[in-house]
Protein backbone atom coordinates (compact mmCIF):
# COMPACT_ATOMS: atom_id res chain seq x y z
CA UNK A 1 0.00 0.00 0.00
CA UNK A 2 3.06 2.15 0.81
CA UNK A 3 4.49 1.87 -2.32
CA UNK A 4 1.14 2.37 -4.50
CA UNK A 5 0.57 5.67 -2.11
CA UNK A 6 4.42 6.84 -3.05
CA UNK A 7 4.05 6.08 -7.29
CA UNK A 8 0.71 8.14 -6.89
CA UNK A 9 2.38 11.01 -4.85
CA UNK A 10 5.20 10.66 -7.59
CA UNK A 11 2.06 10.73 -10.84
CA UNK A 12 0.82 13.63 -9.31
CA UNK A 13 3.65 15.96 -9.32
CA UNK A 14 5.22 14.25 -12.26
CA UNK A 15 1.47 15.85 -13.85
CA UNK A 16 2.22 19.33 -11.56
CA UNK A 17 5.46 19.42 -13.31
CA UNK A 18 4.15 18.75 -16.98
CA UNK A 19 1.12 21.39 -16.20
CA UNK A 20 3.66 23.67 -15.30
CA UNK A 21 5.69 23.56 -17.95
CA UNK A 22 3.15 23.82 -20.70
CA UNK A 23 1.91 26.64 -18.39
CA UNK A 24 5.48 28.14 -18.42
CA UNK A 25 5.64 27.46 -22.31
CA UNK A 26 2.41 29.51 -23.35
CA UNK A 27 3.64 32.34 -21.22
CA UNK A 28 7.08 32.63 -22.83
CA UNK A 29 5.35 32.89 -26.27
CA UNK A 30 2.90 35.61 -24.64
CA UNK A 31 5.06 37.40 -22.87
CA UNK A 32 7.77 37.79 -26.06
CA UNK A 33 5.05 39.97 -27.51
CA UNK A 34 4.52 39.49 -31.17
CA UNK A 35 2.18 37.04 -32.92
CA UNK A 36 5.09 35.67 -34.71
CA UNK A 37 7.11 34.33 -32.06
CA UNK A 38 5.48 30.72 -32.35
CA UNK A 39 2.36 28.98 -32.82
CA UNK A 40 0.70 27.11 -29.92
CA UNK A 41 -1.33 24.47 -29.65
CA UNK A 42 -4.92 25.14 -28.21
CA UNK A 43 -4.78 21.78 -26.74
CA UNK A 44 -2.27 22.66 -24.73
CA UNK A 45 -3.04 25.45 -23.11
CA UNK A 46 -4.35 25.05 -19.61
CA UNK A 47 -6.50 27.70 -19.60
CA UNK A 48 -9.76 27.75 -17.33
CA UNK A 49 -12.96 28.37 -19.09
CA UNK A 50 -16.53 29.26 -18.32
CA UNK A 51 -18.01 27.80 -21.18
CA UNK A 52 -21.50 29.33 -20.31
CA UNK A 53 -20.04 32.38 -21.02
CA UNK A 54 -18.90 32.21 -24.36
CA UNK A 55 -20.02 34.78 -26.89
CA UNK A 56 -18.75 36.19 -30.56
CA UNK A 57 -18.76 38.42 -32.55
CA UNK A 58 -17.64 39.54 -36.03
CA UNK A 59 -17.67 42.43 -39.19
CA UNK A 60 -19.53 41.65 -42.65
CA UNK A 61 -18.69 38.15 -43.42
CA UNK A 62 -17.68 37.43 -40.13
CA UNK A 63 -20.81 39.01 -38.68
CA UNK A 64 -22.77 36.60 -41.01
CA UNK A 65 -20.41 33.78 -39.54
CA UNK A 66 -21.11 35.35 -35.92
CA UNK A 67 -24.78 35.25 -36.17
CA UNK A 68 -24.71 31.31 -37.76
CA UNK A 69 -22.35 30.27 -35.28
CA UNK A 70 -24.41 31.79 -31.96
CA UNK A 71 -27.54 30.06 -33.83
CA UNK A 72 -26.41 26.88 -34.55
CA UNK A 73 -24.79 26.34 -30.94
CA UNK A 74 -27.17 28.96 -28.37
CA UNK A 75 -27.06 26.57 -26.17
CA UNK A 76 -23.27 27.70 -25.32
CA UNK A 77 -22.92 31.03 -27.07
CA UNK A 78 -24.83 33.64 -25.28
CA UNK A 79 -23.96 36.57 -27.64
CA UNK A 80 -23.43 37.97 -30.65
CA UNK A 81 -22.53 41.14 -31.68
CA UNK A 82 -23.08 41.88 -35.91
CA UNK A 83 -21.17 44.50 -37.64
CA UNK A 84 -22.00 45.24 -40.89
CA UNK A 85 -24.25 42.11 -41.21
CA UNK A 86 -27.66 40.29 -41.79
CA UNK A 87 -30.00 37.88 -40.37
CA UNK A 88 -29.21 34.19 -39.86
CA UNK A 89 -29.56 32.02 -43.39
CA UNK A 90 -29.80 35.04 -45.15
CA UNK A 91 -29.05 33.50 -48.41
CA UNK A 92 -30.62 30.30 -48.40
CA UNK A 93 -34.28 31.05 -47.70
CA UNK A 94 -34.79 31.67 -51.10
CA UNK A 95 -35.55 29.18 -53.25
CA UNK A 96 -34.31 28.52 -56.88
CA UNK A 97 -31.92 31.67 -56.97
CA UNK A 98 -28.36 30.94 -56.42
CA UNK A 99 -26.85 31.65 -52.85
CA UNK A 100 -24.08 34.10 -53.86
CA UNK A 101 -26.64 35.65 -56.39
CA UNK A 102 -28.81 36.05 -53.61
CA UNK A 103 -26.08 37.31 -50.85
CA UNK A 104 -24.92 40.45 -53.34
CA UNK A 105 -28.31 41.26 -54.56
CA UNK A 106 -30.43 40.06 -51.09
CA UNK A 107 -28.01 40.34 -48.08
CA UNK A 108 -25.42 43.10 -49.04
CA UNK A 109 -27.31 45.48 -52.00
CA UNK A 110 -31.09 45.26 -51.78
CA UNK A 111 -31.80 45.79 -55.29
CA UNK A 112 -33.71 42.51 -55.64
CA UNK A 113 -35.18 43.44 -52.18
CA UNK A 114 -34.79 43.13 -49.06
CA UNK A 115 -34.09 40.38 -46.66
CA UNK A 116 -37.76 38.37 -46.21
CA UNK A 117 -38.08 38.04 -42.59
CA UNK A 118 -41.33 35.90 -42.81
CA UNK A 119 -39.21 33.64 -44.68
CA UNK A 120 -36.31 33.47 -42.45
CA UNK A 121 -38.02 32.79 -39.34
CA UNK A 122 -39.67 30.07 -40.86
CA UNK A 123 -36.34 28.73 -42.55
CA UNK A 124 -34.78 28.72 -38.54
CA UNK A 125 -38.23 26.78 -37.40
CA UNK A 126 -37.19 24.64 -39.73
CA UNK A 127 -33.81 23.53 -38.99
CA UNK A 128 -34.65 23.89 -35.07
CA UNK A 129 -37.27 20.33 -36.04
CA UNK A 130 -34.00 18.99 -37.80
CA UNK A 131 -31.50 19.54 -35.19
CA UNK A 132 -29.49 21.38 -37.67
CA UNK A 133 -29.09 24.50 -34.60
CA UNK A 134 -29.77 24.39 -30.99
CA UNK A 135 -33.24 25.14 -30.19
CA UNK A 136 -34.78 28.94 -30.43
CA UNK A 137 -35.77 29.07 -26.92
CA UNK A 138 -32.50 30.14 -26.24
CA UNK A 139 -32.88 33.69 -28.11
CA UNK A 140 -34.78 34.58 -24.69
CA UNK A 141 -31.91 34.85 -23.06
CA UNK A 142 -29.44 35.82 -25.68
CA UNK A 143 -27.46 39.14 -26.11
CA UNK A 144 -27.66 40.75 -29.52
CA UNK A 145 -25.84 43.82 -30.87
CA UNK A 146 -26.24 45.26 -34.26
CA UNK A 147 -24.34 47.89 -36.13
CA UNK A 148 -24.98 49.64 -39.66
CA UNK A 149 -22.82 52.71 -40.51
CA UNK A 150 -25.52 55.29 -42.28
CA UNK A 151 -22.46 55.42 -45.28
CA UNK A 152 -22.30 51.76 -45.35
CA UNK A 153 -22.75 51.09 -49.35
CA UNK A 154 -21.75 47.21 -49.43
CA UNK A 155 -24.26 45.76 -46.95
CA UNK A 156 -27.47 48.25 -46.82
CA UNK A 157 -29.42 49.48 -43.59
CA UNK A 158 -32.62 47.34 -44.76
CA UNK A 159 -30.70 44.27 -44.33
CA UNK A 160 -29.43 45.38 -40.86
CA UNK A 161 -33.47 46.24 -40.28
CA UNK A 162 -33.92 43.07 -41.12
CA UNK A 163 -31.25 41.13 -38.72
CA UNK A 164 -33.00 43.56 -35.73
CA UNK A 165 -36.76 42.20 -37.19
CA UNK A 166 -35.54 38.38 -37.56
CA UNK A 167 -33.87 38.23 -33.47
CA UNK A 168 -36.97 39.95 -32.05
CA UNK A 169 -39.21 37.77 -33.65
CA UNK A 170 -37.75 34.96 -32.48
CA UNK A 171 -38.11 36.17 -28.72
CA UNK A 172 -35.11 38.39 -28.53
CA UNK A 173 -36.08 40.86 -25.74
CA UNK A 174 -36.46 44.22 -26.24
CA UNK A 175 -33.70 45.03 -23.25
CA UNK A 176 -31.25 42.60 -25.09
CA UNK A 177 -30.89 43.85 -28.19
CA UNK A 178 -28.83 46.60 -29.25
CA UNK A 179 -28.94 48.50 -32.77
CA UNK A 180 -26.45 51.34 -33.71
CA UNK A 181 -26.13 53.26 -36.63
CA UNK A 182 -23.55 55.80 -36.78
CA UNK A 183 -23.57 58.72 -39.48
CA UNK A 184 -20.47 58.75 -41.81
CA UNK A 185 -19.38 55.09 -40.80
CA UNK A 186 -18.55 53.58 -43.31
CA UNK A 187 -18.45 49.50 -43.85
CA UNK A 188 -15.44 49.11 -42.10
CA UNK A 189 -15.19 47.77 -37.88
CA UNK A 190 -14.81 50.75 -35.99
CA UNK A 191 -12.66 52.08 -33.31
CA UNK A 192 -11.86 54.86 -31.05
CA UNK A 193 -8.49 55.88 -32.42
CA UNK A 194 -6.87 53.58 -35.00
CA UNK A 195 -7.43 53.22 -38.72
CA UNK A 196 -8.58 54.89 -42.04
CA UNK A 197 -11.17 57.90 -41.65
CA UNK A 198 -14.86 57.15 -40.53
CA UNK A 199 -16.18 57.49 -43.83
CA UNK A 200 -13.63 55.96 -45.86
CA UNK A 201 -14.69 53.47 -48.88
CA UNK A 202 -11.20 51.91 -50.48
CA UNK A 203 -11.61 51.60 -54.69
CA UNK A 204 -11.86 48.05 -56.15
CA UNK A 205 -8.26 46.80 -55.83
CA UNK A 206 -7.20 49.53 -52.98
CA UNK A 207 -5.38 47.77 -49.97
CA UNK A 208 -7.31 48.40 -47.08
CA UNK A 209 -8.16 46.66 -43.44
CA UNK A 210 -11.58 47.95 -43.11
CA UNK A 211 -10.80 49.44 -39.58
CA UNK A 212 -11.87 52.90 -39.28
CA UNK A 213 -11.65 55.48 -36.88
CA UNK A 214 -15.13 57.42 -35.84
CA UNK A 215 -13.88 58.19 -32.45
CA UNK A 216 -16.22 55.47 -31.10
CA UNK A 217 -14.95 52.32 -29.15
CA UNK A 218 -17.47 49.52 -30.91
CA UNK A 219 -15.29 46.51 -29.76
CA UNK A 220 -15.85 47.73 -26.33
CA UNK A 221 -19.76 48.75 -26.75
CA UNK A 222 -20.31 44.85 -28.23
CA UNK A 223 -18.26 43.42 -25.19
CA UNK A 224 -19.95 45.64 -22.85
CA UNK A 225 -23.63 44.69 -24.01
CA UNK A 226 -22.61 40.95 -24.37
CA UNK A 227 -21.30 41.04 -20.61
CA UNK A 228 -23.03 43.51 -18.55
CA UNK A 229 -21.28 43.38 -15.46
CA UNK A 230 -17.74 44.13 -18.08
CA UNK A 231 -15.22 46.83 -16.26
CA UNK A 232 -13.69 49.47 -18.32
CA UNK A 233 -10.01 49.51 -19.08
CA UNK A 234 -7.89 52.63 -18.12
CA UNK A 235 -4.79 51.58 -20.73
CA UNK A 236 -4.96 52.62 -24.02
CA UNK A 237 -3.75 49.27 -25.79
CA UNK A 238 -3.41 45.82 -24.35
CA UNK A 239 -0.94 44.55 -22.58
CA UNK A 240 0.47 42.30 -25.09
CA UNK A 241 -0.39 41.05 -28.60
CA UNK A 242 -2.10 37.92 -29.52
CA UNK A 243 -0.27 35.22 -30.66
CA UNK A 244 -0.22 32.23 -33.17
CA UNK A 245 -1.82 28.91 -32.80
CA UNK A 246 -2.12 26.13 -35.34
CA UNK A 247 -5.77 25.32 -37.14
CA UNK A 248 -4.82 22.35 -38.73
CA UNK A 249 -5.91 19.69 -35.89
CA UNK A 250 -9.40 22.10 -36.38
CA UNK A 251 -9.79 22.95 -39.87
CA UNK A 252 -9.09 19.52 -41.60
CA UNK A 253 -8.16 19.73 -45.58
CA UNK A 254 -7.99 23.45 -45.91
CA UNK A 255 -9.13 23.31 -49.73
CA UNK A 256 -12.51 21.90 -48.74
CA UNK A 257 -12.96 23.94 -45.77
CA UNK A 258 -10.81 27.36 -47.07
CA UNK A 259 -9.38 27.95 -43.72
CA UNK A 260 -5.93 29.23 -42.90
CA UNK A 261 -2.97 26.83 -41.28
CA UNK A 262 -2.89 29.52 -38.67
CA UNK A 263 -5.23 31.65 -36.26
CA UNK A 264 -4.61 34.17 -33.82
CA UNK A 265 -5.49 33.97 -29.51
CA UNK A 266 -5.37 36.86 -27.07
CA UNK A 267 -5.02 35.21 -23.88
CA UNK A 268 -4.87 37.94 -20.60
CA UNK A 269 -1.89 37.55 -18.05
CA UNK A 270 -4.72 36.55 -15.34
CA UNK A 271 -5.99 33.81 -17.85
CA UNK A 272 -2.15 32.46 -18.76
CA UNK A 273 -1.67 30.45 -15.73
CA UNK A 274 -5.22 28.77 -15.51
CA UNK A 275 -5.86 29.63 -12.35
CA UNK A 276 -7.99 32.42 -12.73
CA UNK A 277 -11.75 31.01 -14.45
CA UNK A 278 -11.98 33.04 -17.53
CA UNK A 279 -14.74 33.45 -20.71
CA UNK A 280 -14.06 33.28 -24.38
CA UNK A 281 -15.12 35.41 -26.89
CA UNK A 282 -14.79 34.55 -30.68
CA UNK A 283 -14.17 37.23 -33.21
CA UNK A 284 -14.39 36.91 -37.00
CA UNK A 285 -12.89 39.05 -39.25
CA UNK A 286 -14.42 40.30 -42.56
CA UNK A 287 -13.80 39.70 -45.68
CA UNK A 288 -10.30 41.33 -47.43
CA UNK A 289 -9.11 41.11 -43.68
CA UNK A 290 -7.90 37.98 -43.39
CA UNK A 291 -3.97 37.74 -41.94
CA UNK A 292 -2.75 36.59 -45.13
CA UNK A 293 -3.91 39.61 -46.46
CA UNK A 294 -3.66 42.61 -43.74
CA UNK A 295 -1.76 40.23 -40.99
CA UNK A 296 -2.48 40.42 -37.37
CA UNK A 297 -3.83 44.60 -37.59
CA UNK A 298 -7.81 43.03 -36.97
CA UNK A 299 -6.24 40.74 -33.99
CA UNK A 300 -4.24 43.40 -32.34
CA UNK A 301 -6.18 46.27 -33.28
CA UNK A 302 -9.97 45.51 -33.40
CA UNK A 303 -10.18 47.07 -29.39
CA UNK A 304 -11.10 43.70 -28.36
CA UNK A 305 -7.81 42.79 -26.41
CA UNK A 306 -7.55 45.73 -23.63
CA UNK A 307 -10.95 44.92 -22.90
CA UNK A 308 -9.91 41.33 -22.26
CA UNK A 309 -7.26 42.06 -20.00
CA UNK A 310 -9.14 43.67 -17.18
CA UNK A 311 -12.45 41.62 -17.57
CA UNK A 312 -10.72 37.81 -17.83
CA UNK A 313 -11.47 37.32 -21.06
CA UNK A 314 -9.96 35.28 -23.73
CA UNK A 315 -10.09 36.55 -27.21
CA UNK A 316 -10.12 34.22 -30.29
CA UNK A 317 -9.17 35.15 -33.86
CA UNK A 318 -9.88 32.17 -36.08
CA UNK A 319 -8.63 32.85 -39.72
CA UNK A 320 -9.88 32.16 -43.42
CA UNK A 321 -7.29 32.24 -46.15
CA UNK A 322 -7.98 33.47 -49.54
CA UNK A 323 -5.63 30.69 -51.24
CA UNK A 324 -7.30 27.81 -49.31
CA UNK A 325 -10.49 27.11 -51.35
CA UNK A 326 -13.14 24.89 -52.06
CA UNK A 327 -13.97 27.12 -54.39
CA UNK A 328 -12.84 30.71 -56.00
CA UNK A 329 -12.28 33.38 -52.65
CA UNK A 330 -9.96 35.87 -53.43
CA UNK A 331 -11.00 38.01 -50.48
CA UNK A 332 -10.92 35.28 -47.91
CA UNK A 333 -14.76 35.82 -46.40
CA UNK A 334 -15.90 33.11 -43.93
CA UNK A 335 -19.00 31.23 -45.95
CA UNK A 336 -22.24 32.62 -45.22
CA UNK A 337 -22.73 31.98 -49.12
CA UNK A 338 -22.63 28.06 -49.40
CA UNK A 339 -19.05 27.84 -51.27
CA UNK A 340 -18.34 24.67 -48.87
CA UNK A 341 -21.24 23.12 -49.31
CA UNK A 342 -25.35 23.37 -48.44
CA UNK A 343 -24.56 22.84 -44.58
CA UNK A 344 -22.64 25.98 -44.35
CA UNK A 345 -24.61 27.60 -41.68
CA UNK A 346 -25.61 24.48 -39.94
CA UNK A 347 -24.06 22.27 -37.11
CA UNK A 348 -22.43 19.74 -39.51
CA UNK A 349 -20.83 22.87 -41.86
CA UNK A 350 -17.07 22.66 -42.24
CA UNK A 351 -16.25 25.95 -40.73
CA UNK A 352 -18.85 25.84 -38.22
CA UNK A 353 -17.45 22.74 -37.05
CA UNK A 354 -13.79 23.78 -36.84
CA UNK A 355 -14.43 26.69 -34.67
CA UNK A 356 -16.95 24.81 -32.66
CA UNK A 357 -13.86 22.60 -32.07
CA UNK A 358 -11.17 25.38 -31.16
CA UNK A 359 -13.80 26.08 -28.42
CA UNK A 360 -13.61 22.54 -27.46
CA UNK A 361 -10.26 22.76 -26.93
CA UNK A 362 -10.27 25.70 -25.16
CA UNK A 363 -12.99 24.96 -22.58
CA UNK A 364 -13.29 21.29 -22.28
CA UNK A 365 -16.44 21.70 -23.71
Amino acid sequence: MGNQVKASRVRAVAAGMAAGVAAGMVGAVLMAGTAQAAELSLTKLGLTIDPAHTTVSGISSGAYMAGQFQMAFSNMVKGAGLVAGGPYGCTDATSGQAAAMVALKRCMDVSIGPPDVGALVANARAREKAKDIDPLANLASSRIYLFNGDNDVTVKRPVADAAAQFYATLGVPAANLKYVTLPKAAHAHITDGYGAACDHIPKEGQPAEFINNCQYDQSGDILSHLYPDARKPNAPEASRKPVLFDQIPFVGDTSRSGMATSGYIYIPESCAGGGQTCRLHIAFHGCRMASNLIGDHYAVHAGYNRWADVNNIVVLYPQIDAKAKPTANPKACWDWFAYTGYDFARKSGFQMQAVRKMVAAITGN
